[in-house]
Order: C-alpha cells, then sequence, then structure tokens
C-alpha cells in the first residue's frame, strides 16, 4: 500500500477544481444559471439548453425512490500533488486540460485503489450534486441480480424470467433465460436508437416507464412481440430487456429494488449520500436507466468491480458471477470484442475492452462512462452532456486514446487488442 500510495502521490491530484473555457458553455445555458428544465409536454432531453441543469437534478424533474446511504462514508484516500497525462490525438499531443476544453463533461474522476488520483467538474457543478446515470444503471441491475442469485432468490440464471415475472407470461421475454436477458440476447425485434422528433423504440419505453405516460409495470414491454433471432445467438443492445430483468429482480426478492440497491449495495460500499433511482406509475424503477448519484460513490461502485465483488474483506457481489459478467474470455464468440460491436464485447448487461488485460465499462447515452480495470485497480467515472445521445466517432476515439493514457500513467495496461 504505502507503494501505491507514493506511486499515486507522485502522479497526481487536483481535487475538484474548476476549469475555465468548457466547450459550449453559453448553449448549454450558462448565463441562465444553467436551468432545469420543467417536465412537460414539450419536455425533451434532447435540448441542449437544459442538459447541465436536468442532469445533474432528475429528482426534482421526474419521480424518484431514494436508495438510503449509511450514517458514515467509506474514505477515499487524497493526496496534494497535481496529475498530468498526455494522450495522442488526430496528429496531436493533448493535455487533460485540452480534453476538458474540447469535450463535454461536467465530472472526472479518477481512481487508483481507493486513492483520488484527480476529480474536476466543469459548468458550475458540484461535488455535492447527483449526476444521472442513464445506461450505466444497467450495470448495476446486473449486480443487483448476481447478489439475488448469491441468496438464492434466484435459483438459476438458466430460468425463465416469467418464473419471477409472471407478468411477463405472453410476452416475447417471458420464456427467455435470465442469462440471455443479461447478455442483451433474447432474439427480440427491438432498436434502442434514439431519434429526434421520430417515434421509436426506447423513446416509447422512456414514455412508458419514467415519463409516466403509461401505467407502467410489464405494460411497457408487452407490446414487444417479434423475434428475429433464437435466444443466445445474436447480440443486440435493448433496454427492454433491462426493464424485463428489474421485473424479474423485484419478483425474486418481492420488493422494489431501489431499496434492495441500498441495502446490498450502497450501504455495504459506505456511500457518501444516498441516491435515486427513477419509477414509473406503477412504482417499479426504471432497472435500463435512471439512476442519479455523486461521481465519488460511482467511483466507489467502481472499486467494488474492480475487486471483483469485494468491499472490505466482503464479498457482495459473487466473484465467479462479476468474472462471467466482465471477462471477454468467457463470452461466447458473438459476444467478444469486436465481434458484438465494431469495438466493444458485451457481458452481463457490461461493455468488454479489446485489451488483453481485462477492462470493461458501465456506459449510458450522452457520454456517461465508469472504466474499471481489475488488475491495476483503476476506475474513470465520466458524466458528460453531449450533444446527441448516442457518442460520436470522434469523442468517442479522443476518450478511448484519454482513457488509455490515464491507465499507462498509472501502471495499468491499454496497448494490446484482442
Amino acid at each position: 500500500m504505502a507503494r501505491l500510495n507514493r506511486l499515486v502521490a507522485t502522479l497526481a491530484l487536483s481535487w475538484a477544481a474548476a476549469v475555465t473555457a468548457a466547450p459550449d458553455e453559453h448553449e448549454l445555458g450558462k448565463t441562465e444559471g444553467y436551468p432545469i428544465q420543467r417536465f412537460g409536454s414539450e419536455f425533451s432531453m434532447l435540448t441542449d439548453r437544459y442538459k447541465v441543469g436536468t442532469f445533474s437534478n432528475m429528482g426534482r424533474v421526474f419521480w424518484p425512490r431514494e436508495v438510503a446511504a449509511p450514517p458514515t462514508a467509506s474514505p477515499l484516500l487524497r493526496s496534494d500533488a497535481t496529475f498530468s497525462v498526455q494522450y495522442p490525438y488526430n496528429g496531436q499531443t493533448l493535455s487533460l486540460d485540452d480534453f476538458l476544453a474540447r469535450q463535454r463533461v461536467t465530472g472526472l474522476l479518477i481512481l487508483k485503489g481507493n486513492m483520488v488520483v484527480l476529480e474536476k467538474y466543469q459548468y458550475d457543478r458540484q461535488p455535492e450534486q447527483r449526476f444521472a446515470s442513464m445506461s450505466m444503471a444497467k450495470t448495476i441491475t446486473a449486480l443487483l441480480i448476481g447478489i439475488a442469485l448469491k441468496e438464492g432468490k434466484i435459483s438459476s440464471l438458466e430460468d425463465p424470467a416469467e418464473k419471477y415475472a409472471p407478468d411477463l407470461k405472453g410476452t416475447v421475454y417471458g420464456p427467455v433465460q435470465i442469462r440471455h436477458l443479461l447478455r442483451m440476447s433474447s432474439g427480440a425485434k427491438w432498436s434502442d436508437r434514439v431519434v429526434a422528433n421520430q417515434t421509436s423504440d426506447i423513446g416509447q419505453l422512456s414514455a412508458d416507464t419514467y415519463f409516466r405516460r403509461a401505467r407502467g409495470g410489464a405494460f411497457a414491454v408487452a407490446r414487444v412481440r417479434d423475434s428475429v433471432a433464437p435466444p443466445g445467438t445474436v447480440f443486440n443492445y435493448s433496454s427492454a430487456e433491462t426493464f424485463a430483468l428489474g421485473l424479474v429482480l423485484r419478483g425474486a426478492i418481492n420488493g422494489d429494488i431501489a431499496t434492495y440497491m441500498a441495502d446490498r449495495l450502497w450501504k455495504p460500499l459506505g456511500a457518501e449520500s444516498a441516491a435515486s433511482w427513477l419509477t414509473d406509475w406503477s412504482g417499479t424503477e426504471a432497472a435500463f436507466c435512471c439512476i442519479n448519484a455523486r461521481l465519488r460513490d460511482y467511483g466507489r461502485l467502481g472499486l467494488l468491480m474492480a475487486n471483483d465483488g469485494v468491499w472490505n474483506g466482503q464479498e457482495i457481489v459473487p466473484r465467479q458471477f462479476m468474472l462471467e459478467a466482465t471477462d471477454a474470455t468467457r463470452q461466447p464468440d458473438y459476444l467478444k470484442p469486436r465481434k458484438a460491436t465494431s469495438f466493444f464485447g458485451y457481458g452481463y448487461q457490461t461493455w468488454l475492452y479489446p485489451y488483453r488485460t481485462r477492462t470493461f465499462q458501465a456506459r449510458g447515452l450522452f457520454g456517461q462512462e465508469i472504466i474499471v480495470q481489475p488488475d491495476s485497480k483503476i476506475v474513470v467515472v465520466i458524466t458528460s452532456v453531449n450533444r446527441t445521445p448516442d457518442t460520436p466517432s470522434d469523442i468517442f476515439v479522443e476518450r478511448n486514446y484519454f482513457v488509455g493514457a490515464i491507465l499507462k500513467a498509472l501502471g495499468g495496461n491499454s496497448d494490446v487488442y484482442r
């Protein structure tokens, strides 16, 4: 530990400092104090003017259920040193400040073990604010499934979803194995693509759940009727499958998953603040998205995953489940890196990097990320207000170079690909 602390102290830290000249400040509402959009018929998360304010105040816009925190937070070590890193991109050598001046990052946290290497906020955001997870919540839903499996509340990942969620009977998801839902491999016809001013599968799911424009619960996925492949054969990213997993989890634990998350994750981790999870009219959590938490608590969650589910010597998530969820070598061929997508592979609700050293990511729309490398115990958390829901290729590529440089600077590895 002493060696680790010396290494990080040598490399690292400028914590919670603001960076001037964040990109597109005026467009994002700086002169108005980064306003929060009022929910109504005209509400859209695509409106730039409201993104900063809304994405850090989702509990004031929608209907959250609290995820309680313990009385005392687990400590994160800090240093007074200054962290600097350089990364190559587009024929240039760029710095940390360049990255923050080029990307719409609201918060950036870098951890090496339990040492805070760097913590920065832009657009007048503060450490006490809760940042929207978007689809990073999918990974948390998977972790809770793993805990329920450990506790015997779920007997087997080969069980059909309808065993625990009877309301899914008669839907395309009812007979699908839990494992196939974890891997986004139900075979159901679905598109998660967000298109402005167009009806879409994911847009309808959002409306039916945390937008509360329908009654919620299993109704939100009952309209999905067609399959295009047998379960367990094709990867297709689908928020509906995570929502179905949420229904499975609620049935298995016979309760709400925000409380389960508090008791099984947030309190054991020593989160420093309560989080929240948005719900539909029926009180069902939108399991595919919609957790809101402090940056440092996302970091603690990343450290739990970096330690393969163990926290302070206690196994919170089963280690074998974590390896099945995050190890690319344990995935079927169609889910491996450069097979599931042109870059990432996919595990249990988790994106897998094509590095020889196991590295994985929780990811959400508009640029939310928790990057974890267990061997080096490095965690990087990024919250963002990107212009488009899907990350454009130039932003995606630059982020990969930036994160790769961080991994190398802190003793990790990112230069050998599968």
